[in-house]
């Protein structure tokens, strides 16, 4: 399907907003519940820098709430816009809640571009979390020329955010040399120099996995922009719309990042070691206090796994990774190495490189294996 850009009537409010400093972007869809708070986190966080001028960007997957319009009534000067949503992630819609994100993006950074913005700072719209700090945090190190892009860190429980930590950030540091702690962090700001770079880009355009976020922090790495992280403190969600089928949503975030891996191949190829990342605010250790898991549950999801998809996991693991794991189950808790799971991990890299099942099935395969070493 040809990318479909915005009209010149959707772009022409921004043309009349401009310049600003700083923007900051939501891409919505049905989050009444939540949007008026992080309006209010806008409209507060913009206030407390002073001298800067800002903008609220809104990029809508067509919400059939009035979402729209309670953005539009921000007292902050906004935009708001709807964009391109396929059908079928508005029927299933992906583990982000948004969707359509890559048309998201485009438009955020259009807007961006034509608000004339030094810097362009995103946030979730169901963020209950989001505090007026988040701003200046994602945003100060763009406005005072210290960085292209900034990530978001949170503080969690070391029970939470699993995926992130020993699936997408281990795979982000081995492939991109910097050691970021989510990937995936939702909150971002943007330079409008890396902004310009992106919407300009030969590999924007792409069919198949929304592999856009990791896209993005990928080629940033790449091409020599400066990519730093804030520390924002706990990350909530309130959202009705978010996938929270666990092997939908492993399916969809180790996809993208296989993915991502084939279109910087030249880069990784040739890295070795890794390096911390500049950040803004104090770092949060994980937390330890007591927390109700299940451990049981998923050392049985492991054990199911290796019954039903021994057959799967024969055309992906090499035949010595997969006779470690068959032998983990030994009758007590399991203890699943981190040398075993990082082959693990690239074992199911290269099935999905050279596409050994369908792909959707590999990736889901991979959720009692996650299971286990999360027990």
């Amino acid at each position: 399907m040809a990318r479909r850009e915005l009209t010149e009537a959707a772009l022409a409010p921004a043309d009349r907003l401009a310049p600003v400093d700083l923007a900051v972007g939501l891409l919505t869809y049905n989050n009444a519940e939540t949007i008026d708070d992080v309006l209010e986190v806008v409209a507060s966080g913009l206030g407390r820098l002073a001298g800067v001028r800002g903008a609220l960007i809104v990029s809508d997957a067509g919400s059939s709430d009035d979402t729209r319009e309670r953005a539009a009534a921000c007292a902050v000067p906004n935009v708001v816009v709807e964009h391109e949503a396929p059908v079928g992630e508005r029927v299933a819609v992906p583990f982000h809640g948004v969707p359509g994100r890559r048309a998201a993006l485009r438009a955020a950074f259009t807007l961006a571009r034509r608000l004339q913005a030094r810097a362009l700072v995103l946030l979730e719209p169901d963020a209950v979390s989001a505090s007026p700090e988040w701003i200046e945090r994602l945003g100060r190190p763009l406005l005072e020329d210290k960085a292209d892009f900034v990530m978001a860190a949170y503080a969690r429980h070391r029970y939470e955010g699993t995926i992130s930590r020993l699936v997408l950030a281990p795979l982000v540091r081995a492939l991109y040399g910097r050691r970021l702690h989510h990937p995936f962090g939702g909150q971002q700001g943007l330079s409008a120099r890396l902004i310009e770079h992106l919407l300009g880009h030969p590999k924007w355009a792409w069919t198949g996995a929304d592999v856009t976020d990791l896209w993005i922090t990928g080629t940033t790495i790449a091409d020599g922009f400066g990519v730093w992280e804030a520390w924002l403190g706990p990350h909530k969600v309130r959202s009705g719309t978010r996938a929270i089928d666990l092997p939908a949503m492993i399916a969809q975030t180790v996809g993208a990042a296989f993915t991502v891996m084939e279109r910087h191949g030249d880069l990784w190829l040739e890295v070795r070691g890794s390096e911390p990342t500049p950040a803004v605010g104090e770092p949060n250790p994980l937390g330890v206090e007591p927390m109700t898991v299940d451990v049981e549950r998923m050392q049985e999801a492991f054990r199911q796994g290796a019954r039903d998809l021994t057959g799967i996991w024969e055309l992906v693991l090499a035949p010595d990774t997969l006779a470690e794991v068959l032998a983990l189950d030994s009758g007590g808790r399991l203890r699943f190495s981190d040398d075993l799971w990082a082959r693990v991990v690239y074992d199911f890299a290269l099935g999905h490189h050279y596409a050994v099942v369908h792909r959707d099935h590999l990736l889901r395969s991979l959720t009692p294996l996650y299971l286990g070493r999360t027990a």
